[in-house]
C-alpha cells in the first residue's frame, strides 16, 4: 500500500488516555500535523467495520453508524488523501470537544444537535483558529450529519444559520484587527540573500526554501510535497500538487524565478556529491537527490541528506514537516538580522503584498497564489492601495 493510500494509520485501533488535542489547535497553515493519530473514531481492519466514537454518535444508534460505514467504504476511501485527512481531523476535534464538555454526541433529536453545534461554534469563535478553518470544521460536521442521516440543524435551522453567520462575522472582525503573519517583502528577501552566502548543504537548502516559498507563494504543506520533477527550469514553473485550494487534484502552476531555480539546482548538486569522496552519488544511492521529494532532512553533521525511498512509508520521517520548516525560517531570520517574527506563512503573505504594491491585478494575484476566490488576494490589494492614497502621497510630498 502506498503512502497516499495508507489511511488506516490515521485510524488507530484503540484510543488510550486523555486526548492531548483540543479545539484551540491551529489551522493547517500554522500548525504541525503530528497529532493526527488522536482520533474520535477507529477502524478495525480485521472485520472491515468502522466504529464511531461515542462522542460523535450516541452509542446504540446502529442505523447512523451503518450509514457512515457504508459511506466510508464506498466513497470516503476514494476521496483525495488530504481531504480524507482534513475530515478525520475535523471529526476528531468535535469528538474531543464533546468529551471535554460532557456533551452527548449527535442524536436523532434535532433540538439536541442544534444546541450542541451552537456551543461548539461559541468555543470555536473564542479560539485562535482562522476564519476559514472554523468554516471548514462546521462544513465537515454538516457533511457528517448528512452522511449519518441525522437531523442537520446547520442546514435546516434558520436560528442556527444566522447564529453561525453573525458569530463568524464578529470572529473575523476580531482576527483582522489583530496582528497577522509578518509579510516577507521583496526587500526583506533581498536582505536575506545579500546577508547569507550559503557554504553548506544546510544553508543551500534553507535559502532555496525561503526563495521558493516567496516566488510561488507556497504554504508550508505545499512546500513539503514539492518534488524534483515538479520544477521546470525551462518554463520557470512549479507544479503544486494537491494544494488546499485544488480539490480536483489536477495541480496548479506557479512562477519560479531563474535565481531561485539556480539556488535549487545548486542545492541538488551539493546533495548529490558525497562529502567524503567528493564524487557524484550513484543513482541508486538513497542519500542522493535525483527524483521525488525535493526538501529533506539532513544528517546530524548537516553534510548529507538522510536516506529516502518514497516507496517506503516509514521513511516519510526523513522529509520536512511544519515544525522543521518553521525552524528554518527562524534560523534564516536570525542569520540575516531580521528582527520581525517571520514564519513559513510570511513568504505567501509577503509575495502577495509585494505583488499588490507593484500594481498586480486581482486575477494576477489569484494566479500567482493559486487562490480560487478573490477574497483573500483582494484583502492584500486593499492593503497595498493604502500606500497609493491621498494621505500617502501628501506624506511623501512633505517628506513626513
Amino acid at each position: 500500500m502506498s503512502y497516499k493510500q495508507d489511511t488506516s494509520r490515521f485510524l488507530p485501533q484503540k484510543s488510550t488516555g486523555a486526548p492531548s488535542s483540543n479545539v484551540y489547535r491551529q489551522d493547517k497553515d500554522t500548525a504541525d500535523t503530528q497529532q493526527e493519530e488522536i482520533l474520535g473514531f477507529n477502524y478495525t481492519e480485521n472485520n472491515s467495520t468502522l466504529n464511531l466514537n461515542a462522542q460523535l454518535i450516541t452509542p446504540g444508534d446502529v442505523s447512523s453508524a451503518q450509514n457512515f460505514e457504508h459511506y466510508y467504504h464506498d466513497i470516503f476511501t476514494k476521496l483525495p488523501y488530504n481531504t480524507q485527512r482534513a475530515y478525520i481531523s475535523d471529526y476528531n476535534e468535535f469528538a474531543i470537544f464533546c468529551k471535554q464538555s460532557g456533551i452527548q454526541g449527535f442524536t436523532s433529536d434535532f433540538t439536541h444537535n442544534e444546541a450542541c453545534i451552537k456551543l461548539y461554534v461559541d468555543e470555536l469563535c473564542r479560539s485562535p483558529l482562522a476564519y476559514r478553518t472554523i468554516k471548514r470544521r462546521l462544513s465537515a460536521l454538516s457533511k457528517f450529519l448528512g452522511v449519518a442521516k441525522l437531523p442537520n440543524p446547520i442546514v435546516r435551522s434558520a436560528y442556527l444559520r444566522d447564529f453561525i453567520r453573525l458569530s463568524l462575522i464578529e470572529n473575523r472582525k476580531y482576527r483582522l484587527s489583530h496582528k497577522q503573519a509578518v509579510p516577507l517583502t521583496i526587500e526583506m528577501l533581498e536582505q536575506i540573500n545579500n546577508a547569507i552566502i550559503p557554504d553548506s548543504l544546510l544553508e543551500l537548502r534553507d535559502i532555496a526554501i525561503i526563495n521558493l516559498m516567496f516566488d510561488a507563494l507556497l504554504r508550508a504543506d505545499e512546500l513539503v510535497r514539492v518534488c524534483v520533477e515538479h520544477i521546470s527550469s525551462r518554463n520557470n514553473t512549479l507544479l503544486v500538487v494537491s494544494s488546499k485550494s485544488d480539490q480536483s487534484g489536477q495541480g496548479q502552476y506557479r512562477f519560479v524565478s531563474s535565481s531561485t531555480i539556480s539556488m535549487i539546482q545548486e542545492y541538488i548538486n551539493e546533495a548529490n556529491l558525497d562529502p567524503k569522496t567528493k564524487q557524484p552519488r550513484h543513482l541508486t544511492d538513497l542519500r542522493g537527490l535525483h527524483k521525488g521529494i525535493l526538501f529533506r532532512r539532513l544528517t546530524n553533521h548537516k553534510t548529507a541528506l538522510l536516506p529516502f525511498d518514497e516507496n517506503m512509508p516509514n521513511q516519510m520521517a526523513n522529509v520536512l514537516n511544519y515544525s522543521s520548516v518553521y525552524r528554518i525560517w527562524q534560523r534564516i531570520a536570525h542569520r540575516a538580522g531580521i528582527t520581525e517574527s517571520i514564519t513559513p506563512h510570511s513568504g505567501r503573505v509577503g509575495g502577495a503584498v509585494s505583488l499588490a504594491e507593484d500594481g498586480a491585478s486581482l486575477p494576477e494575484l489569484q494566479l500567482a497564489g493559486g487562490w480560487q476566490s478573490p477574497e483573500m488576494p483582494g484583502h492584500y490589494t486593499k492593503q497595498a492601495n493604502v500606500k497609493r492614497g491621498g494621505m500617502a502621497k501628501l506624506s511623501a510630498k512633505r517628506k513626513r
